[in-house]
Protein backbone atom coordinates (compact mmCIF):
# COMPACT_ATOMS: atom_id res chain seq x y z
CA UNK A 1 0.00 0.00 0.00
CA UNK A 2 1.49 3.29 -0.91
CA UNK A 3 -0.50 5.35 1.37
CA UNK A 4 -0.96 5.18 4.93
CA UNK A 5 -2.95 2.06 6.06
CA UNK A 6 -6.21 3.30 7.69
CA UNK A 7 -7.86 1.46 10.86
CA UNK A 8 -11.06 2.03 12.22
CA UNK A 9 -11.59 1.61 15.73
CA UNK A 10 -14.98 0.86 17.12
CA UNK A 11 -15.18 0.61 20.80
CA UNK A 12 -17.82 2.21 23.39
CA UNK A 13 -14.57 2.73 25.99
CA UNK A 14 -12.62 5.95 24.40
CA UNK A 15 -10.13 4.71 26.60
CA UNK A 16 -9.17 1.31 24.83
CA UNK A 17 -8.62 3.74 21.57
CA UNK A 18 -6.07 5.78 24.03
CA UNK A 19 -4.55 2.08 24.47
CA UNK A 20 -4.59 1.19 20.94
CA UNK A 21 -3.29 4.84 19.61
CA UNK A 22 -0.25 4.32 21.76
CA UNK A 23 0.77 0.73 20.90
CA UNK A 24 0.71 1.74 16.95
CA UNK A 25 2.29 4.89 17.69
CA UNK A 26 5.19 4.11 15.69
CA UNK A 27 3.32 1.80 12.56
CA UNK A 28 2.40 4.85 10.62
CA UNK A 29 -1.49 4.24 10.45
CA UNK A 30 -4.41 6.50 9.97
CA UNK A 31 -6.51 6.24 12.52
CA UNK A 32 -10.53 6.78 13.15
CA UNK A 33 -12.29 6.22 16.15
CA UNK A 34 -16.55 5.38 16.47
CA UNK A 35 -18.04 4.48 19.67
CA UNK A 36 -20.92 2.65 18.28
CA UNK A 37 -22.39 0.88 15.62
CA UNK A 38 -23.87 3.99 13.77
CA UNK A 39 -20.72 5.76 14.10
CA UNK A 40 -18.85 3.70 12.58
CA UNK A 41 -20.91 3.31 9.87
CA UNK A 42 -21.49 6.81 9.20
CA UNK A 43 -17.26 7.07 9.37
CA UNK A 44 -17.48 4.48 6.50
CA UNK A 45 -19.55 6.03 4.32
CA UNK A 46 -16.77 8.89 3.86
CA UNK A 47 -13.74 7.03 4.88
CA UNK A 48 -13.37 3.37 3.43
CA UNK A 49 -10.56 2.00 5.57
CA UNK A 50 -8.12 -1.21 5.47
CA UNK A 51 -8.82 -3.04 8.45
CA UNK A 52 -11.54 -2.75 10.89
CA UNK A 53 -10.92 -3.02 14.67
CA UNK A 54 -14.23 -4.16 16.11
CA UNK A 55 -14.86 -4.52 20.21
CA UNK A 56 -17.29 -7.44 20.71
CA UNK A 57 -19.53 -6.12 23.71
CA UNK A 58 -21.10 -3.05 23.15
CA UNK A 59 -24.48 -1.48 23.85
CA UNK A 60 -27.20 -1.54 21.84
CA UNK A 61 -25.90 -3.28 18.57
CA UNK A 62 -22.89 -5.40 19.43
CA UNK A 63 -19.80 -6.23 17.54
CA UNK A 64 -21.26 -9.67 16.56
CA UNK A 65 -24.16 -8.11 14.45
CA UNK A 66 -21.94 -5.12 13.17
CA UNK A 67 -19.88 -7.49 12.02
CA UNK A 68 -22.37 -9.57 10.05
CA UNK A 69 -24.16 -6.41 8.49
CA UNK A 70 -20.98 -5.50 7.07
CA UNK A 71 -19.73 -8.75 5.69
CA UNK A 72 -23.61 -9.13 4.27
CA UNK A 73 -23.38 -5.10 2.49
CA UNK A 74 -21.40 -5.35 -1.07
CA UNK A 75 -19.81 -2.00 -0.32
CA UNK A 76 -17.83 -2.98 3.44
CA UNK A 77 -17.76 -6.62 2.87
CA UNK A 78 -14.21 -6.59 1.61
CA UNK A 79 -12.87 -4.84 4.66
CA UNK A 80 -11.19 -7.20 6.98
CA UNK A 81 -12.67 -6.95 10.36
CA UNK A 82 -10.78 -8.27 13.20
CA UNK A 83 -12.89 -8.84 16.81
CA UNK A 84 -11.49 -7.46 19.72
CA UNK A 85 -13.03 -9.53 22.29
CA UNK A 86 -12.44 -10.50 26.19
CA UNK A 87 -14.25 -14.12 25.96
CA UNK A 88 -12.67 -16.73 25.73
CA UNK A 89 -15.13 -19.53 25.22
CA UNK A 90 -14.82 -21.91 21.72
CA UNK A 91 -19.11 -20.85 21.38
CA UNK A 92 -18.08 -17.29 21.85
CA UNK A 93 -15.14 -16.85 19.15
CA UNK A 94 -17.75 -19.36 16.99
CA UNK A 95 -19.98 -16.50 16.52
CA UNK A 96 -17.45 -14.06 15.77
CA UNK A 97 -16.35 -16.34 12.98
CA UNK A 98 -19.59 -17.07 11.78
CA UNK A 99 -20.60 -13.48 11.79
CA UNK A 100 -17.40 -13.35 8.91
CA UNK A 101 -14.90 -11.92 11.17
CA UNK A 102 -11.46 -12.64 9.65
CA UNK A 103 -9.60 -12.91 12.67
CA UNK A 104 -9.97 -12.09 16.46
CA UNK A 105 -7.79 -10.79 19.48
CA UNK A 106 -8.17 -11.21 23.19
CA UNK A 107 -8.05 -8.36 26.06
CA UNK A 108 -5.73 -7.32 27.08
CA UNK A 109 -4.04 -6.18 23.54
CA UNK A 110 -0.52 -6.75 23.51
CA UNK A 111 2.06 -4.74 21.08
CA UNK A 112 3.30 -7.34 19.11
CA UNK A 113 -0.03 -10.06 18.35
CA UNK A 114 -1.89 -6.85 17.64
CA UNK A 115 0.71 -5.58 14.85
CA UNK A 116 1.36 -9.12 13.38
CA UNK A 117 -2.98 -9.32 13.28
CA UNK A 118 -3.24 -6.09 11.30
CA UNK A 119 0.05 -6.70 9.32
CA UNK A 120 -1.45 -10.03 8.24
CA UNK A 121 -4.98 -8.46 7.76
CA UNK A 122 -3.32 -5.28 5.54
CA UNK A 123 -1.59 -8.21 3.23
CA UNK A 124 -5.44 -9.77 2.62
CA UNK A 125 -6.88 -6.42 2.03
CA UNK A 126 -3.77 -5.85 -0.37
CA UNK A 127 -4.16 -8.77 -2.19
CA UNK A 128 -7.93 -7.57 -2.73
CA UNK A 129 -6.95 -4.53 -4.47
CA UNK A 130 -4.65 -6.13 -6.57
CA UNK A 131 -7.34 -8.24 -8.00
CA UNK A 132 -9.23 -5.64 -8.48
CA UNK A 133 -7.20 -3.58 -10.43
CA UNK A 134 -6.64 -6.43 -12.85
CA UNK A 135 -10.17 -7.08 -12.79
CA UNK A 136 -10.96 -3.28 -13.82
CA UNK A 137 -8.09 -3.44 -16.20
CA UNK A 138 -9.66 -6.44 -18.01
CA UNK A 139 -13.05 -4.95 -17.79
CA UNK A 140 -11.11 -1.90 -19.70
CA UNK A 141 -9.34 -4.15 -22.41
CA UNK A 142 -12.86 -5.56 -22.94
CA UNK A 143 -14.52 -2.37 -23.41
CA UNK A 144 -11.55 -1.47 -26.34
CA UNK A 145 -11.82 -4.92 -28.21
CA UNK A 146 -15.69 -4.84 -27.84
CA UNK A 147 -15.85 -1.58 -29.39
CA UNK A 148 -13.22 -2.35 -32.04
CA UNK A 149 -14.66 -5.25 -33.14
CA UNK A 150 -18.44 -4.13 -33.14
CA UNK A 151 -17.68 -1.54 -35.92
CA UNK A 152 -16.52 -3.77 -38.35
CA UNK A 153 -19.00 -6.56 -37.93
CA UNK A 154 -22.05 -4.26 -37.66
CA UNK A 155 -20.85 -2.59 -41.05
CA UNK A 156 -21.35 -6.27 -42.42
CA UNK A 157 -24.76 -7.03 -40.95
CA UNK A 158 -25.76 -3.93 -42.90
CA UNK A 159 -24.27 -4.45 -45.73
CA UNK A 160 -25.81 -7.72 -46.11
CA UNK A 161 -29.09 -6.14 -45.34
CA UNK A 162 -28.63 -3.42 -48.07
CA UNK A 163 -27.90 -6.29 -50.49
CA UNK A 164 -31.14 -8.09 -49.69
CA UNK A 165 -32.83 -5.51 -51.83
CA UNK A 166 -30.96 -6.00 -54.95
CA UNK A 167 -31.94 -8.87 -57.40
CA UNK A 168 -30.17 -12.15 -56.44
CA UNK A 169 -30.66 -15.39 -57.07
CA UNK A 170 -31.52 -17.88 -54.77
CA UNK A 171 -27.99 -19.22 -54.00
CA UNK A 172 -26.94 -15.58 -53.40
CA UNK A 173 -29.73 -14.80 -51.34
CA UNK A 174 -28.89 -18.14 -49.02
CA UNK A 175 -25.41 -17.06 -49.21
CA UNK A 176 -26.29 -13.64 -47.66
CA UNK A 177 -28.85 -14.99 -45.50
CA UNK A 178 -25.96 -17.21 -43.70
CA UNK A 179 -23.14 -14.39 -43.51
CA UNK A 180 -26.15 -12.11 -41.87
CA UNK A 181 -26.82 -14.95 -39.63
CA UNK A 182 -23.13 -15.30 -38.79
CA UNK A 183 -22.65 -11.77 -38.44
CA UNK A 184 -25.24 -11.04 -35.84
CA UNK A 185 -24.18 -14.69 -34.06
CA UNK A 186 -20.61 -12.85 -33.49
CA UNK A 187 -22.56 -9.14 -32.77
CA UNK A 188 -24.05 -11.49 -29.50
CA UNK A 189 -21.00 -13.02 -28.62
CA UNK A 190 -18.93 -9.47 -28.72
CA UNK A 191 -21.45 -8.36 -26.48
CA UNK A 192 -21.51 -11.66 -23.82
CA UNK A 193 -17.58 -10.96 -23.52
CA UNK A 194 -17.83 -7.53 -22.28
CA UNK A 195 -21.29 -8.12 -20.18
CA UNK A 196 -19.23 -11.37 -18.70
CA UNK A 197 -16.18 -8.92 -18.24
CA UNK A 198 -18.65 -6.14 -16.13
CA UNK A 199 -20.23 -9.65 -13.99
CA UNK A 200 -16.99 -10.09 -13.15
CA UNK A 201 -16.01 -6.96 -11.71
CA UNK A 202 -19.25 -6.21 -10.32
CA UNK A 203 -19.82 -3.17 -12.76
CA UNK A 204 -22.95 -4.47 -14.39
CA UNK A 205 -25.84 -2.86 -12.75
CA UNK A 206 -28.89 -4.91 -12.89
CA UNK A 207 -32.24 -3.55 -13.89
CA UNK A 208 -34.75 -5.82 -12.59
CA UNK A 209 -38.55 -5.50 -12.56
CA UNK A 210 -41.70 -7.87 -12.07
CA UNK A 211 -42.78 -10.00 -14.58
CA UNK A 212 -44.23 -13.23 -15.63
CA UNK A 213 -42.61 -15.94 -17.02
CA UNK A 214 -44.71 -17.55 -18.97
CA UNK A 215 -45.49 -14.91 -21.45
CA UNK A 216 -41.18 -13.83 -21.89
CA UNK A 217 -40.84 -17.74 -22.05
CA UNK A 218 -43.24 -17.96 -24.96
CA UNK A 219 -42.22 -15.08 -26.65
CA UNK A 220 -38.65 -16.46 -26.59
CA UNK A 221 -39.37 -19.56 -27.51
CA UNK A 222 -41.62 -18.65 -30.53
CA UNK A 223 -38.30 -16.69 -31.85
CA UNK A 224 -36.55 -20.31 -32.00
CA UNK A 225 -39.05 -21.19 -34.21
CA UNK A 226 -37.46 -21.31 -37.64
CA UNK A 227 -34.21 -22.84 -36.45
CA UNK A 228 -36.11 -25.84 -35.02
CA UNK A 229 -38.43 -26.39 -37.89
CA UNK A 230 -35.42 -26.34 -39.96
CA UNK A 231 -33.11 -28.93 -38.07
CA UNK A 232 -37.09 -31.10 -37.65
CA UNK A 233 -37.00 -30.62 -33.95
CA UNK A 234 -39.80 -30.15 -31.99
CA UNK A 235 -39.67 -27.26 -28.90
CA UNK A 236 -42.63 -27.74 -26.57
CA UNK A 237 -43.38 -26.66 -23.36
CA UNK A 238 -45.19 -26.73 -20.30
CA UNK A 239 -45.10 -23.32 -18.08
CA UNK A 240 -47.97 -23.71 -16.43
CA UNK A 241 -46.78 -22.96 -12.37
CA UNK A 242 -49.86 -21.46 -9.52
CA UNK A 243 -46.95 -17.96 -9.47
CA UNK A 244 -45.03 -17.32 -12.28
CA UNK A 245 -44.41 -13.25 -11.11
CA UNK A 246 -40.26 -13.25 -10.36
CA UNK A 247 -37.90 -10.23 -10.16
CA UNK A 248 -35.53 -10.03 -12.80
CA UNK A 249 -33.65 -8.36 -15.22
CA UNK A 250 -35.88 -9.00 -18.47
CA UNK A 251 -32.83 -8.14 -20.79
CA UNK A 252 -30.12 -10.58 -19.24
CA UNK A 253 -32.53 -13.12 -18.12
CA UNK A 254 -33.66 -13.86 -22.03
CA UNK A 255 -30.64 -13.86 -22.70
CA UNK A 256 -29.87 -16.75 -20.47
CA UNK A 257 -32.86 -18.86 -22.34
CA UNK A 258 -31.81 -17.75 -25.73
CA UNK A 259 -28.34 -19.52 -24.56
CA UNK A 260 -30.02 -22.31 -23.25
CA UNK A 261 -32.09 -23.19 -26.38
CA UNK A 262 -29.50 -22.47 -28.42
CA UNK A 263 -27.48 -24.93 -26.77
CA UNK A 264 -29.99 -27.50 -26.74
CA UNK A 265 -30.93 -26.97 -30.82
CA UNK A 266 -27.02 -27.63 -31.31
CA UNK A 267 -26.50 -30.54 -29.74
CA UNK A 268 -30.52 -32.62 -30.54
CA UNK A 269 -30.20 -34.56 -33.14
CA UNK A 270 -33.19 -34.10 -36.08
CA UNK A 271 -36.07 -35.53 -35.32
CA UNK A 272 -35.87 -34.61 -31.27
CA UNK A 273 -37.97 -32.68 -28.97
CA UNK A 274 -36.83 -30.15 -26.66
CA UNK A 275 -38.63 -29.47 -23.04
CA UNK A 276 -39.24 -26.30 -21.95
CA UNK A 277 -40.96 -26.61 -18.17
CA UNK A 278 -41.28 -24.34 -15.26
CA UNK A 279 -41.61 -25.34 -11.69
CA UNK A 280 -41.75 -23.82 -8.36
CA UNK A 281 -41.21 -24.15 -4.60
CA UNK A 282 -42.48 -21.97 -1.71
CA UNK A 283 -39.28 -19.53 -2.48
CA UNK A 284 -38.00 -20.47 -5.71
CA UNK A 285 -38.93 -20.92 -9.42
CA UNK A 286 -36.90 -23.61 -11.39
CA UNK A 287 -36.77 -23.30 -15.32
CA UNK A 288 -35.86 -26.67 -17.01
CA UNK A 289 -34.23 -26.88 -20.71
CA UNK A 290 -34.78 -30.67 -21.78
CA UNK A 291 -32.80 -32.27 -24.60
CA UNK A 292 -31.92 -35.46 -26.59
CA UNK A 293 -28.88 -34.97 -27.36
CA UNK A 294 -25.86 -37.02 -26.24
CA UNK A 295 -26.11 -35.64 -22.54
CA UNK A 296 -23.11 -34.04 -20.41
CA UNK A 297 -20.57 -36.66 -18.45
CA UNK A 298 -20.30 -37.19 -14.71
CA UNK A 299 -16.78 -35.55 -14.99
CA UNK A 300 -18.15 -32.21 -16.86
CA UNK A 301 -21.06 -31.76 -14.84
CA UNK A 302 -19.30 -29.05 -12.90
CA UNK A 303 -16.68 -27.63 -15.51
CA UNK A 304 -19.40 -27.10 -18.27
CA UNK A 305 -19.80 -23.81 -16.74
CA UNK A 306 -16.34 -22.38 -17.03
CA UNK A 307 -15.57 -20.11 -19.67
CA UNK A 308 -14.15 -21.97 -22.89
CA UNK A 309 -14.97 -25.32 -21.57
CA UNK A 310 -16.89 -27.75 -24.14
CA UNK A 311 -18.98 -30.17 -23.16
CA UNK A 312 -19.82 -32.16 -25.95
CA UNK A 313 -17.25 -32.95 -29.31
CA UNK A 314 -19.62 -31.84 -32.06
CA UNK A 315 -17.77 -31.09 -35.86
CA UNK A 316 -21.29 -29.87 -37.21
CA UNK A 317 -21.72 -26.93 -34.67
CA UNK A 318 -20.15 -23.41 -33.74
CA UNK A 319 -18.79 -24.02 -30.27
CA UNK A 320 -17.09 -20.65 -28.16
CA UNK A 321 -17.06 -22.23 -24.84
CA UNK A 322 -18.90 -18.39 -23.55
CA UNK A 323 -22.71 -19.25 -23.44
CA UNK A 324 -23.02 -21.56 -20.43
CA UNK A 325 -20.41 -19.56 -18.46
CA UNK A 326 -22.53 -15.93 -19.13
CA UNK A 327 -25.67 -18.35 -17.64
CA UNK A 328 -24.44 -19.09 -14.71
CA UNK A 329 -22.91 -15.64 -14.07
CA UNK A 330 -25.81 -13.84 -15.13
CA UNK A 331 -28.36 -15.94 -12.92
CA UNK A 332 -25.81 -15.62 -10.03
CA UNK A 333 -26.18 -12.14 -9.87
CA UNK A 334 -29.76 -12.95 -9.39
CA UNK A 335 -29.02 -14.76 -6.54
CA UNK A 336 -29.81 -17.80 -8.15
CA UNK A 337 -28.23 -20.70 -10.00
CA UNK A 338 -27.67 -23.33 -12.73
CA UNK A 339 -26.84 -27.38 -12.53
CA UNK A 340 -27.25 -30.26 -15.39
CA UNK A 341 -28.75 -33.56 -14.49
CA UNK A 342 -29.31 -36.30 -16.73
CA UNK A 343 -32.74 -36.62 -18.77
CA UNK A 344 -34.27 -39.89 -19.11
CA UNK A 345 -33.29 -42.37 -21.34
CA UNK A 346 -30.93 -39.48 -23.09
CA UNK A 347 -29.97 -36.10 -23.27
CA UNK A 348 -29.49 -33.41 -20.49
CA UNK A 349 -31.20 -31.39 -18.20
CA UNK A 350 -30.21 -27.86 -17.46
CA UNK A 351 -31.87 -26.43 -14.66
CA UNK A 352 -32.42 -22.38 -13.80
CA UNK A 353 -33.39 -21.52 -9.93
CA UNK A 354 -34.07 -18.38 -8.97
CA UNK A 355 -35.78 -16.04 -6.20
CA UNK A 356 -39.37 -15.54 -6.84
CA UNK A 357 -42.03 -13.21 -6.08
CA UNK A 358 -44.71 -14.91 -3.77
CA UNK A 359 -48.54 -14.95 -3.87
CA UNK A 360 -48.27 -12.18 -1.52
CA UNK A 361 -46.46 -9.84 -3.54
CA UNK A 362 -47.86 -10.66 -6.96
CA UNK A 363 -50.65 -7.60 -6.54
Amino acid sequence: MNKSPSLLIVDDEPSNFDVIEALLEDENYQLYYAANATGALKLLEKNPVDVILLDVMMPEIDGITLCSYLKENPDYQYIPIIMVTALTGKEDLGRCLEAGADDFISKPLSWIELRSRLHSMLRIKQQYDDLQLLLRRREEMAEIIVHDLQNPVTSIVFSCEMLKSTELDSKQRNKLEQITVAGKRLEEQIQTLLTMAKLETRHLVLEPVYLRLKPLLEKLIQEFSIISIAKEIKIVSNLEIENDWVCLDSHLFSRIVNNLLSNALKYSPRGKTIEVKLQETPDRVLLKVCDEGKGVSDSLKEKIFQKYEIGVNHTDVNQTGLGLAFCQMAIEAHGGSIYVEDNQPQGAVFIVEFPRKTSAESH
